[in-house]
C-alpha cells in the first residue's frame, strides 16, 4: 500500500470516529434536555409536575384527583398507579420510570421501590412555617429534582404576577371570611392558621374570621353550632356531602339556618381543590374566590 492510500485509509477512519463521537454527543445532549419519566405517588407532586410543564406518566389516584383536585384537566396518557400508600409495584415496573417522587404524608412505604428506583420525599405541612414560602420551596426542590429547575423558577414568578392581579380585583372587599368543608350535614373542618386556605388569603390580603387553635395541616374540626355566633362571610368548599345548590340545601336544614350567611343568604361556594395540595391548588383556590366574590356582588 503507497502512503497516499495509508492517508485516505486515516483520513476515513478519522471522520468515522468523528461521526461517531458527534452522534453520541447530540443524543447525550438531547436526552438531558428533556425530563427525566416520572411517577407522581402524592397529589401534591403529581399537580405541581403537571404546572411546570412536565407531568408524570403515572400517578396516585388519578380518577380521584380529577374529580376533588384543582387541576381538571390532566394529559390523558397519564396512568393511574394505584393509591399513594399501595402503590401497584408490577405496573410502576412495567413502566421503567426514572424518578418515584412522594411527599411526606404519602410517603413511599415499601423499601423496593427505593431500592430499585431513584424516589425523591419531600416533607411539606410542617408546623409552624409560613405555608406560602413552603410551598414555593417545595416547588423548587421538585423542579430541581427532576433537573428544571428554571420551569419551576418561571411558574412561581407567573403564579405571584396572577396572585397579585387577583388581589387587585379585590380591593373593595373588607368582609372577613369563614371557610368550611363538610363532613357531613353537622360537623365541618374550618381552615385556619398553617392551612392552605390562610396561606391565600394572606397572599389576597383578606382577613380569616376562624382564629381558634388548628391542626398541623391547618383546620378545627367542629360542629356546625360553632358557625352561628360568627359574623363573617361563609365560603363552603364543595365536596361530597355539599355540593350543587348548597344554599337551598341548608337554609331549613337544622342549626345551618341559624348560621349567618344562610340567614342572609350570601353564602358564597367555590368548587372542589386539593386543601393540602401546593401552589396549583393555591391558585385554583384563589381564583375561585375572587370569582364567586365578582358574581355575588354583580347579582
Amino acid at each position: 500500500m503507497n502512503i497516499l492510500s495509508q492517508l485516505n485509509v486515516s483520513n476515513e477512519s478519522c471522520l468515522r470516529a468523528l461521526v461517531l463521537y458527534l452522534s453520541f454527543f447530540i443524543s447525550t445532549i438531547s436526552h438531558a434536555s428533556s425530563p427525566p419519566s416520572t411517577i407522581a405517588l402524592s397529589w401534591t407532586t403529581a399537580e405541581t409536575l403537571v404546572a411546570i410543564g412536565a407531568p408524570p406518566i403515572g400517578m396516585s389516584m388519578r380518577d380521584n384527583y380529577q374529580k376533588w383536585g384543582s387541576i381538571r384537566s390532566l394529559p390523558e396518557d397519564t396512568v393511574e398507579v394505584g393509591i399513594s400508600f399501595q402503590p401497584n409495584l408490577e405496573l410502576i415496573t412495567s413502566m421503567h420510570p426514572d424518578i418515584i417522587v412522594s411527599d411526606s404524608v404519602f410517603a413511599v412505604s415499601d423499601e423496593q421501590l427505593s431500592d430499585t428506583y431513584n424516589t425523591h420525599r419531600f416533607t411539606i405541612y410542617q408546623e409552624d412555617v409560613d405555608r406560602w414560602n413552603e410551598l414555593t420551596d417545595f416547588t423548587r426542590k421538585l423542579s430541581s429534582a427532576i433537573m428544571l429547575p428554571d420551569s419551576g423558577e418561571v411558574y412561581i414568578a407567573d403564579l405571584e404576577d396572577k396572585i397579585e392581579h387577583l388581589k387587585n380585583r379585590i380591593t373593595e372587599w373588607n368582609e372577613p371570611l369563614l371557610i368550611i368543608r363538610a363532613l357531613d350535614l353537622n360537623h365541618v373542618r374550618v381552615y385556619g392558621q398553617n392551612s392552605l386556605v390562610q396561606a391565600v388569603l394572606d397572599q389576597l390580603g383578606l382577613s380569616n374570621a376562624w382564629q381558634e387553635p388548628t391542626n398541623q395541616k391547618g383546620f378545627s374540626i367542629v360542629g356546625v353550632e360553632a358557625l352561628i355566633g360568627i359574623d363573617a362571610r361563609l365560603v363552603i368548599v364543595e365536596g361530597p356531602q355539599l355540593s350543587g345548590n348548597i344554599a337551598t340545601q341548608l337554609s331549613d336544614r337544622g342549626l345551618w339556618q341559624y348560621v349567618p350567611s344562610i340567614r342572609e343568604n350570601n353564602l358564597l361556594t367555590v368548587p372542589p381543590f386539593w386543601v393540602f395540595g401546593a401552589l396549583p391548588s393555591a391558585y385554583q383556590f384563589s381564583t375561585s374566590l375572587v370569582e364567586a366574590f365578582e358574581d355575588s356582588t354583580s347579582n
